[in-house]
């Protein structure tokens, strides 16, 4: 059956406003603008027809997801697969440091093409297979609208993956994902 997911980046963390890498080994709440962030978000997404959201189980994203769900008034439900990609080494450090150390990762990461991964990490390939199986099994639930909390990472594998192009991901940037037998198609931009 076919579906539309509404996929939405978490609210400004202490991490992302001290610029350092943020994965799935670091996990910190919203700022006070990271809630603000997710109240908007939330009155961006009301009159879309979001029947549930599904959430990454890290705290940033359930968070945001949680603001949303209030607002919109339906459940959320949380996704271990959703998570962010581990980055191994790279987690929390400075950006500016890591772009000095590795910067054909870094600067490569947003970007299509080859299978990018830190020491120790999980290669973006990895995260991108996760978050799709995850999709593909939702395709079978019995919504035709839903929400989907995830980051930065993640998102930049998936629109990468369905051929969107972009320059960054803002924080709770979100895109409209049309679903159908296995396969997406981002429609409209980022908003």
């Amino acid at each position: 059956m076919a579906k539309d997911f509404y996929i939405f980046r978490h609210g400004e963390t202490e991490l992302n406003r001290r610029r350092r890498w943020q994965g799935s080994g670091t996990d910190y709440d919203l700022t006070e603008d990271g809630v603000s962030q997710a109240e908007e978000l939330s009155a961006k997404l009301a009159g879309k027809g979001i029947e549930v959201i599904y959430s990454s189980p890290l705290l940033r994203a359930r968070h945001t997801a949680e603001i949303a769900a209030r607002m919109l008034k339906v459940p959320v439900k949380t996704e271990a697969d959703l998570r962010e990609c581990f980055y191994g080494e790279a987690e929390g450090r400075p950006i500016a440091e890591l772009q000095k150390e590795m910067p054909e990762i870094v600067n490569n990461w947003s970007r299509p093409g080859g299978d990018l991964r830190f020491p120790g990490g999980e290669s973006r390939q990895e995260a991108l297979e996760r978050v799709l199986a995850v999709l593909r099994r939702l395709e079978g639930e019995s919504f035709r609208t839903a929400g989907v909390a995830v980051h930065g990472g993640t998102m930049a594998a998936m629109l990468n993956h369905f051929g969107y192009k972009f320059d960054k991901i803002p924080n709770c940037a979100v895109f409209r994902l049309h679903f159908e037998n296995g396969e997406g198609t981002v429609e409209g931009n980022l908003f």
